[in-house]
């Protein structure tokens, strides 16, 4: 595994992140990440994972997408395991709303395992990152700080007509990569018996600020990509 990806990103792929916030790459990862990837999330093996983060690649696909050589990755057990018993969807929301600095430099690659059908997989708000609007988390109660000011999210699953939203069949070695400003959520699981299992991995460059609230979401000791 010492050429990890598949392929580079592609000039066009480079631009519809810039422009969207959000581009599937298809067929990028190597098959041998992949089953690394799974068996840490079968095992829930941090140390197979955090190899996964720093040797499968993601850093130069980041990289790649943002045109930023200087990153920093952040390991924040950022992982699926959905069946059917776990029918339930991931709200709308910004991670920048979950304490993370607020910088444009700041990808959520979106790594699956398993096949998964668009219903599942995240779905994004075309060009949301672009938004000047930081959102307050749907039903936030705490103290009066930045997020307590912050306006509160609009309602676009009721909506979804509404939006540009765009989403992804994906299948492994595919990559969804996403400005951590876009709008974005994922659905349940709809079919009986199937696995639905994802890694994610967040990447920033040096100019990440530290998490303002880690209590909310302990991320693992940020370390230098090769």
């Amino acid at each position: 595994m010492s050429n990890p990806l598949l392929r580079g990103v592609s000039f066009d792929e480079r631009l519809r992140f810039l422009r969207d916030g959000v581009v599937c790459l298809r067929g990028i990862v190597s098959p041998g990440w992949i089953e690394l990837a799974r068996d840490g999330i079968e095992q829930r093996h941090d140390g197979v994972l955090q190899r996964v983060v720093s040797e499968s690649g993601a850093s130069e696909i980041a990289g790649q997408l943002t045109v930023t050589r200087r990153l920093r990755w952040i390991c924040d057990q950022l992982l699926f395991d959905k069946d059917v018993s776990a029918a339930t969807t991931t709200p709308w929301h910004q991670d920048m709303s979950y304490g993370l600095a607020d910088s444009h430099r700041i990808v959520h690659l979106w790594m699956p395992v398993d096949h998964m059908p668009r219903e599942t997989a995240p779905e994004v708000v075309r060009g949301s990152h672009l938004w000047k609007t930081g959102y307050r988390r749907a039903g936030w109660i705490g103290p009066a700080d930045d997020e307590a000011q912050a306006p509160e999210l609009p309602d676009i699953e009721a909506n979804r007509g509404a939006f540009d939203i765009v989403g992804y069949e994906v299948d492994p070695g595919d990559v969804v990569a996403f400005n951590h400003r876009s709008l974005h959520h994922a659905g349940p699981v709809m079919s009986f018996g199937e696995k639905h299992r994802a890694f994610a991995i967040l990447c920033a460059d040096d100019e990440l600020l530290a998490m303002r609230q880690p209590s909310r979401q302990p991320a693992a000791e940020a370390f230098r990509a090769a």
